[in-house]
């Protein structure tokens, strides 16, 4: 195909390097996004998350009396799935945000490499 041979005008060899230095940053891009599909941000179950997050600022109880403690336990549970559904919510977002920058970077990548396809393909 010869995209930089001495026949071709100058502008046409500029615009060869500008489409394909793209194709090889949207390739990049796209392999790096599929990475991050592939190792999605775990959504953990509530009650792995309550095991591992919410029990890591348990305060001691303040009161000695069970109606109080449970009082206090309910607080908590609903603190706790607060916070579990901000999580989940946030971790979800970012998984559909990396699907779509990678089909964002694949389809910008066989633009660019179609593009240079179709601009130095000889018409014989």
């Amino acid at each position: 195909m010869g995209l930089f041979a001495k026949e071709k005008d100058i502008v046409l060899k500029i615009v060869n390097s500008v489409l394909v230095i793209g194709a090889v940053l949207a390739v990049i891009v796209t392999v790096a996004t599929g990475i991050k599909i592939i190792n999605k941000e775990e959504i953990l179950s509530y009650e792995n998350y309550a095991k591992e997050v919410c029990t890591i600022d348990r305060l001691e109880y303040e009161c000695t009396d069970e109606e109080c403690i449970k009082e206090l336990d309910k607080e908590r549970k609903k603190t706790c799935t607060a916070y579990y559904m901000e999580d989940k919510k946030e971790k979800e977002k970012i998984n559909k945000a990396n699907k779509t920058n990678f089909f964002i970077s694949l389809s910008a990548t066989i633009l660019l490499v179609l593009a240079v396809h179709v601009l130095n393909k000889k018409y014989n």
